[in-house]
Order: C-alpha cells, then sequence, then structure tokens
C-alpha cells in the first residue's frame, strides 16, 4: 500500500552504501542500461543466476546480440539454455526433462559419457561454471523482495551460484520488479521460510543472502560496483486494476504445481514468461489483452490455486 515510499527509502539507503539505483519503465529501458553498463566495463562474458524478471525482458538475446555471453549458473537454466528452450516452471525450469534427457543433451553439446549419472553431469556443469565466475566482467542476479528499511536485495537459492554470480565479478546488476519490496528486514522472518515451504517443500532454502551494496571499504570480498535496476514494465497498471492483489506473488509456484490445467498442458504450452495461474492473471495485464487475455481461459475455476497460494491471493476469482 505504501509502495512509492518503500522504494524511495530503499533508493536512499543502497545509495548512500555506493549501489547506483536504476528506474526503468520498460524492457527496452533495463535493456538499455545493462547495455551501457556492460560497454563501460568493456564486458565479454557475463554470468547470472535464475531470474524470472530477466527472462521477462529477454535479457540472454539482448547480451547475445551484442556480442556478450551470458551464462546462466543455475543448473536447471544451464539445462534449458543448452537446449535452447525458456524455463518450464517458475522454479523448477527443467522440471520437463528426466537425467536421460539431460545425459544425452550434455552429451550432444559437452561430450559427456551418454551414461554419465546425474552427480557426474552436475560436477560437469560445476567445473564449466567455475571458470565462467572468474571470466566474467559482470554478475547479473534478481531478487526475491526488496527490504526497504536497511537498504537491501534479499536473494534465495539452492546452489549458491547466485552468490558466486553477485561477489566474483567485478560488476553486479541487480535486476528486480518493484512489486518485490517489504517494509523490513525482520519480514524476512515470515517471508524466507514461506517461500521454501511453499517453492519446495523444504523449511528453509539452502542460501539466502542480503546484499546491502558494493564491496566497502573494510570488506575483503564483493563485487566493486552494484547497480540495481527497479523494473516497472507494467506493473504499476496492475496496481491501479481491480487484479492489485497479483502483485503480492512472491513468486513459489505452488499455484503452478496445485494448477489441473497446468498439470496437463505444462509451462511451455502457456507462451509467456509466467505460467500457470497467476501467470494467467498478470500476463494479460503486463504483455497487453489483445494478445494474451485467452489465458484467462486456460482455468478450471476449481480455485486449487488460491487455496494453496501463501500470500492468500484470490487468483481464480481474478
Amino acid at each position: 500500500e505504501n509502495l512509492d515510499k518503500h522504494l524511495e527509502v530503499f533508493e536512499q539507503k543502497i545509495t548512500a552504501r555506493g549501489a547506483k539505483v536504476i528506474w526503468a519503465e520498460d524492457a527496452q529501458q533495463a535493456l538499455d542500461e545493462i547495455g551501457k553498463i556492460c560497454d563501460a566495463k568493456n564486458c565479454k562474458t557475463l554470468v547470472k543466476s535464475k531470474s524470472m524478471v530477466t527472462e521477462e525482458i529477454h535479457l540472454n538475446k539482448a547480451l547475445e546480440q551484442n556480442g556478450i555471453e551470458s551464462v546462466e549458473t543455475d543448473l536447471g537454466e544451464y539445462i534449458q539454455q543448452l537446449d535452447g528452450e525458456p524455463p518450464y516452471h517458475i522454479v523448477t525450469p527443467a522440471m520437463h526433462k528426466n537425467k536421460e534427457d539431460v545425459a544425452k543433451l550434455f552429451n550432444e553439446k559437452l561430450g559427456t559419457p551418454i551414461n554419465f549419472t546425474p552427480e557426474q553431469l552436475t560436477l560437469k556443469a560445476r567445473e564449466i561454471l567455475r571458470e565462467k565466475y572468474v571470466e566474467a566482467e559482470v554478475g547479473v542476479t534478481g531478487a526475491n523482495f526488496i527490504i526497504s528499511d536497511i537498504g537491501g536485495i534479499a536473494v534465495t537459492e539452492n546452489e549458491g551460484n547466485a552468490r558466486l554470480s553477485c561477489a566474483f565479478p567485478k560488476t553486479h546488476i541487480a535486476i528486480v520488479g518493484i512489486e518485490k519490496m517489504i517494509p523490513s528486514i525482520t519480514d524476512l522472518g515470515l517471508l524466507w521460510p514461506l517461500l521454501s515451504t511453499f517453492g519446495t517443500g523444504q523449511k528453509v532454502t539452502v542460501y539466502n543472502t542480503i546484499v546491502t551494496g558494493p564491496r566497502q571499504p573494510n570488506e575483503t570480498d564483493g563485487p566493486e560496483e552494484m547497480y540495481v535496476i527497479l523494473l516497472d514494465n507494467g506493473r504499476t497498471n496492475l496496481l491501479m486494476k481491480e487484479v492489485r492483489e497479483s502483485m503480492y506473488c512472491i513468486r513459489c509456484g505452488s499455484c503452478l504445481n496445485a494448477c489441473p490445467v497446468y498439470k496437463n498442458i505444462g509451462g511451455h504450452a502457456y507462451g509467456a514468461t509466467y505460467s500457470g495461474p497467476i501467470g494467467s492473471v498478470i500476463t494479460p495485464h503486463l504483455k497487453g489483452m489483445e494478445e494474451f487475455k485467452h489465458m484467462s481461459y486456460a482455468s478450471s475455476l476449481c480455485g486449487n490455486c488460491t487455496e494453496v497460494c501463501p500470500v492468500k491471493i484470490n487468483i481464480h476469482e481474478m
């Protein structure tokens, strides 16, 4: 309800510690700003952790066109990138592939033996990615929450790849939708366990990090520069509509798992960045009603999505 005030406090606090905050009205503005930063840093290789907002603005494609190698460091996203496919699910991007599919893909693209076990495949990915972290001039992450009172971003992950992506390269860019705002660091006590329980059935996710700016004078690790791009891209339109509460979404993915439609047609059938029940609600408003209003028919109105939503969004009513 007080998003505007919280965003300003966040900007003030994180800027005081040397980070730069950039406001992007739409995807193109965000891409232009990232392009400028990469140019200034003479960036050839960029590592990025899993982020739905970068999928939304099609960051990888834009970087590729500028001759920059953008490497997905989340294992599921890395598999999807190798296969030239978008994520299938907002939390588990390669959920539709079994271990044989991945072994075949790695065999074709990376030359590993066709009978490699999941452990061996993971180690191969790790070996390749470790080199990329060291090589990359720029690291990109999203943020699960933006924390107003301390001026920080909170990142939740299971593999430690986001930490490496934001701490190894000299420049860290965090791209985040403005709706991910929480007023205080104390709110994480509620929201972190909520996200992990509903997202992946864990009590708490393995790595939870709060980043409050670039490396400080008394610190040994971290990037020299940090940029936070606050993306609107249609979100303020949603705040004015009756579907306003769809912006409460913490992207846990539980509505997708509960939805009979999603279970039957799968993530790629939606043809949009955000799939499943929440995608059906927000995509038409973010991307244009004309092209995406058909998504509202991808609902059985059974109310499963509303029942499992941790932040109590009335999804099926919308």
